[in-house]
């Protein structure tokens, strides 16, 4: 088996070629004659040989010629590019923003202004007892008509009956007692102009003459006691005669009842106190009706009275109901600044319900109508309600006074001409003093020598990046 001899090297020497120990001097003799060749060892040599610093040097030198071509390749072309961009993004900063303008418009003079409305009825009254008593009958229900006049339900009263008979009978005696009265004061007149007459002669003494004197006075204010008591049960009388009456409920005018509480034997509570206590009946007259609508202040002082309003409703499609303003509060809440206004509106076949929800259309003119710009032309911010106007090229904020906001439209009631330029939709870059490209006109606003410089700049790059 061969064997490999391991030689360290030495240290502080350069190696030297390994020394052969106790090896023998070769035999001639002949391999392939019966001789074997001579045993062979293997020998590893761990001497290697140190690079010189000529060799790092060289090394160094290529890795450093590696990078620099490797900077040159792909870094030196990238800041190329990044400062390109950097100069693109300057120059198109300072390139004229590009917008589209829109001259004001004026509104219509005419038009016709819609606004949400309630109905109400044209009278509405609950109807409560003047009498207090039992629910004898009802002859009218909910939903039915009734006339004014018509008789609609009895109460029972029994003691306002019996204090009507007791009172007539005293009435009667007070009358009788008048009546007395006034005999007694005939003869205390009588009787004083006898003595009268005796005066001055010797068959009646001033004593006698002062007694009948003063008894005629006193049937003199006998009669006027009388007189008064009797007027006074005759009141009594006449009161409950008429809480008698008030034992028939009768409709007060034309209409449809909407609620009726009580039913038969109920009892009934005359001239309720408490809030708790229900009405017999409610009536309201629908043939006629009312709508309430809030009138804007914008359109407050073209509201007229007597002017015609078209009223429509949802649930009846194709119908215009006719209507009149019967006037208006003349006085904006300061809540929404609006002017409460009522209109009449016939309902002679009762189709529209009191309740409902209409739309009022008014046709009103106006001797100057506002002007009409872009709802995204309104810039809101801490500074108010401005739009953006071009005026010489550049971008100039007006304040502005706003009507009414339709939406994609709004109302411009003070601030502008209407000759002015307004951008349709300004942006961020939309500021005080930049300069503008108005899009509709494809004529760029007056540019000074750095803005065209830049821009030129800016279409070199680009074709430099696309080659």
């Amino acid at each position: 088996m061969d064997t490999a001899q391991l030689i360290p090297p030495t240290s502080g020497q350069h190696p030297r070629p390994p020394r052969e120990r106790n090896k023998p001097e070769p035999a001639h003799t002949t391999p392939g004659h019966g001789n074997p060749p001579p045993e062979q060892h293997d020998v590893i040599d761990l001497n290697v040989r140190q690079p010189g610093k000529a060799s790092i040097v060289v090394a160094l030198v290529v890795i450093a010629l590696a990078l620099a071509a490797m900077l040159a390749v792909g870094i030196i072309p990238r800041i190329g590019i990044h400062n390109e961009i950097a100069a693109d993004a300057a120059a198109a900063a300072n390139a004229p923003v590009a917008v589209t303008v829109a001259t004001p418009v004026r509104a219509a003079t005419v038009m016709n202004v819609a606004l949400p409305g309630t109905l109400r009825p044209w009278q509405e009254v609950s109807i409560f007892a003047r009498t207090t008593g039992y629910l004898k009958g009802f002859y009218t229900d909910i939903s039915e008509q009734v006339k004014k006049g018509q008789l609609m339900a009895e109460i029972e009263t029994p003691e306002i009956d019996q204090q009507l008979r007791g009172a007539q009978a005293t009435l009667l005696q007070l009358k009788a007692a008048a009546a007395k009265s006034k005999s007694d004061l005939a003869l205390a007149e009588v009787t004083d102009r006898r003595f009268e007459s005796l005066k001055g002669t010797n068959g009646v003494t001033q004593l006698e003459l002062d007694q009948y004197a003063a008894s005629l006075q006193s049937a003199k204010a006998n009669v006027q006691s009388a007189e008064a008591n009797v007027a006074s049960e005759e009141a009594e009388v006449h009161r409950l005669s008429d809480l008698q009456n008030f034992e028939k409920v009768i409709a007060p005018f034309n209409g449809v009842v909407t609620g009726r509480t009580y039913d038969v034997g109920s009892m009934i509570i005359a001239n309720p106190t408490s809030n708790d206590i229900k009405p017999m009946f409610k009536i309201a007259e629908n043939d006629v009706l009312r709508v309430f609508v809030n009138v804007p202040q914008s359109y407050s002082l073209t509201i007229k009275k007597g002017m015609d309003v078209n009223v429509t409703a949802r649930e009846r499609p194709g119908r215009v109901y006719t209507g009149k303003v019967m006037g208006t509060t003349n006085y904006l809440d300061p809540t929404n600044r609006s002017l409460l206004t009522e209109i009449k509106v016939p309902n002679p076949d009762f189709s529209l319900l009191p309740g409902m929800f209409v739309e009022a259309n008014f046709t009103v003119k106006r001797d100057k109508p506002p002007l009409l710009i872009p709802a995204p032309a309104l810039v809101s911010d801490s500074s108010g309600n401005r739009v953006a106007i071009v005026q010489d090229g550049k971008v100039h904020f007006e304040k502005v006074d706003l009507g009414v906001d339709y939406g994609k439209e709004l109302e411009v009631v003070g601030g502008l001409n209407g000759d002015e330029q307004v951008i349709a939709n300004p942006g961020e870059k939309t500021i005080e003093g930049a300069e503008v490209t108005v899009a509709d006109e494809n004529k760029p606003a007056p540019a000074t020598a750095e803005q065209k410089d830049s821009t030129k700049h800016v279409a070199e790059s680009t074709d430099s990046r696309s080659k």
